[in-house]
């Protein structure tokens, strides 16, 4: 039995010797993608912290969560890109990122894609923890890969490596140290993956196309990276304190329905109101949350809500993040809905006069599990 086992060990032992000695073309192949997993990974991480800092990356009338634009014109930094709610696919910012120009293993500087929903210039009308992404994922056979951490199985943004050169693709160098075109319009000629570039809806993104490699970033991958910041639920707190501040007259609500003795529904337009929440600061986080809020008023105007250690002429609820698959927030439909936003144990509390039940603090359990409890701030 031993001398079969030698046998093979001298054999495996003898090939590897000789695959090291030709420096086989495995062997480089296998470099190759690690360089690329290396370069795709290092600009995943550092788009993470980009969003995850904004707000302290020189825009402090912003909120947290915006993904830069592409480049552009080949100088490495980010550039306005297209119009709002539109894509934009370019070069990997790398500058603006605070990066090397990163190379894939072929030696190609990385592309990057982001969704109008995410980007900060132009920016969306709201951006938050129920935003969605744009790009879907289809396999080979042309069925959608869902990626978890996107309630719609979608793609915030990408990261590419283009690889060596397909058949067709004609690139040139340029005077940009990244090369190819000036502008890096010339998508195709080092992209397969995208059927499409800077369209507003769904982008299709073949995985399976050409020689791509691709790194996804989703809602989730933005909103743990915040949840991980110890100053982040004492900054949302801010911004749904705010919010309540700004109802200290008792407008009406939009489109209220009768919840016991009071009146439920969305928030008034925020150029409507006035105070905190309009303030230079606070104003780009407030319209980011404000469809996650709801907004409660005594029908008979009195204090007919029993806070903690107060009576309250309304409230301002807080839905926070999805609890389940049931709570839908993908299209502008679901969003009108409460139920979408406040759990059961809300409505009834309202419903009974009662929000002493309720939590008024904002709080994040771990920044791998939803922020879900509702918040309920009284209105005195």
């Amino acid at each position: 039995m031993l001398l079969p086992a030698l046998i093979v060990l001298l054999a495996v032992g003898g090939l590897g010797w000789l695959l090291s000695r030709q420096d086989s073309a495995a062997h480089r192949d296998l470099i190759r993608e690690a360089r690329t997993a290396d370069a795709l990974a290092t600009a995943r991480e550092a788009l993470l912290g980009y969003a995850a800092t904004y707000r302290n990356r020189e825009h402090a009338n912003a909120d947290f969560g915006y993904l830069p634009c592409p480049d552009l014109d080949g100088d490495g930094s980010s550039e306005t890109c297209g119009t709002k709610g539109q894509t934009s696919i370019g070069r990997l910012p790398y500058l603006t990122l605070n990066l090397p120009d990163l190379r894939d293993g072929n030696g190609e500087c990385l592309w990057y894609a982001v969704s109008g929903s995410f980007k900060n210039n132009p920016k969306p009308d709201a951006l938050n923890s129920d935003s969605t992404g744009s790009f879907q994922l289809i396999d080979d056979a042309g069925a959608t890969r869902p990626l978890a951490g996107d309630q719609s199985g979608r793609a915030a943004a990408l990261v590419i490596a283009a690889g060596a050169p397909q058949a067709g693709q004609s690139r040139s160098a340029g005077p940009a140290r990244c090369g190819g075109d000036s502008e890096a319009r010339q998508v195709r000629e080092y992209v397969e993956a995208l059927e499409a570039a800077d369209a507003h809806g769904i982008t299709p993104v073949r995985t399976s196309a050409g020689n791509d490699r691709l790194a996804a970033i989703t809602t989730d991958d933005i909103y743990r990276q915040l949840k991980r910041r110890p100053s982040y639920a004492g900054w949302l707190q801010q911004v749904i304190q705010a919010s309540a501040d700004c109802l200290a007259s008792l407008p009406a609500a939009v489109a209220p329905e009768r919840v016991g003795p009071v009146e439920l529904g969305r928030l008034p337009a925020l150029d409507k109101l006035t105070g905190t929440c309009r303030n230079e600061t606070l104003r780009d986080a407030v319209a980011n949350w404000a469809e996650a809020m709801r907004y409660a008023r005594c029908a008979d105007g009195t204090d007919c809500l029993a806070g903690i250690g107060r009576r309250c002429r309304g409230a301002l609820i807080f839905g926070g993040e999805r609890a389940d698959a049931s709570q839908r927030r993908v299209d502008p439909a679901d969003r009108l809905v409460t139920r979408n936003y406040l759990e059961a144990d809300t409505l009834a509390a309202l419903a009974s006069g009662q929000l002493g039940s309720l939590p008024t603090t904002f709080a994040i359990p771990a920044p791998d599990r939803p922020a879900s409890a509702d918040i309920a701030l009284c209105i005195p």
